[in-house]
């Protein structure tokens, strides 16, 4: 039986995905107008880079990503210790997240827009915001999860609360924490493509829908490559942020 690398294995199929996309534009099975091949489409990206244009639309976006996102998880993974460890704390919580969380943030933007206006302000709300729910619920059922054992015999060795809410609580939900996180990155990223669709003056968003509007299919392609480029190279950093930091912890694999 044939054994092959991890890396080959993982780079045959968007290799045998931008192979069959070329032939089907190459061959006009559909319209290169269109669906420009991914020649164009690189051709694009690299005259935008030349140009300093994309850097600029990045930065604004992974600007507005950072901060939200930062913003979120202290404030969740707080919010969901407090839930998973004070029955009180979960009873006044817990209603006010399930409200919230089944609405879409699109339909809070017009209010994020009236409260923080088009700038920065209403995006970095509504990713904070998104990325919220994922994060606590994450870190309440990492912190649930830990074995009360554990704690006991922390105690009875003598350790005080701080050091049994680092070494036992903190370590002990971070697999799970770790899962949330990267589950809330995703969300920051399609928030940020569509609140500066609907109200943004730069950023990644706002170059697709720029490009829509002015019949540049090619450069759309492009912005979606490059959305989907950095969501998965930094969903590959934070895998290997977690093997870096918890190199105790295995999946179960077959």
């Amino acid at each position: 039986m044939l054994r092959f690398s991890p890396f080959l294995r993982r780079t045959v199929s968007p290799c045998a995905l931008l192979l069959v996309w070329e032939l089907i534009s190459r061959t006009r099975t559909v319209d290169p107008l269109l669906l420009p091949p991914p020649s164009v489409v690189f051709a694009e990206i690299g005259r935008l880079l030349w140009g300093g244009s994309l850097l600029l639309d990045l930065w604004a976006s992974l600007r507005r990503i950072l901060v939200g996102f930062s913003i979120s998880v202290v404030i969740s993974v707080v919010i969901g210790a407090l839930m998973a460890r004070s029955v009180l704390f979960e009873d006044m919580l817990d209603p006010i997240i399930e409200l919230i969380r089944p609405v879409s943030p699109l339909a809070i933007f017009p209010l994020a827009l009236l409260w923080f206006g088009i700038g920065d302000g209403s995006k970095i709300f509504l990713i904070a915001l998104s990325c919220s729910f994922p994060i606590i619920l994450s870190t309440y059922a990492g912190v649930r999860g830990i074995d009360r054992s554990y704690i006991r015999v922390a105690r009875s060795l003598g350790a005080n609360q701080s050091e049994i809410l680092a070494h036992i609580i903190l370590k002990g939900c971070l697999p799970q924490l770790f899962t949330g996180i990267r589950v809330a990155w995703g969300i920051a990223l399609i928030v940020i493509i569509a609140s500066e669709m609907i109200g943004g003056v730069a950023g990644l968003g706002y170059m697709v829908l720029t490009a829509q509007e002015t019949f540049r299919v090619d450069r759309v392609f492009a912005g979606i490559v490059v959305i989907g480029v950095l969501g998965f190279s930094t969903d590959q950093a934070f895998r290997a942020l977690r093997r870096r930091l918890l190199p105790w912890y295995q999946e179960l694999r077959e």
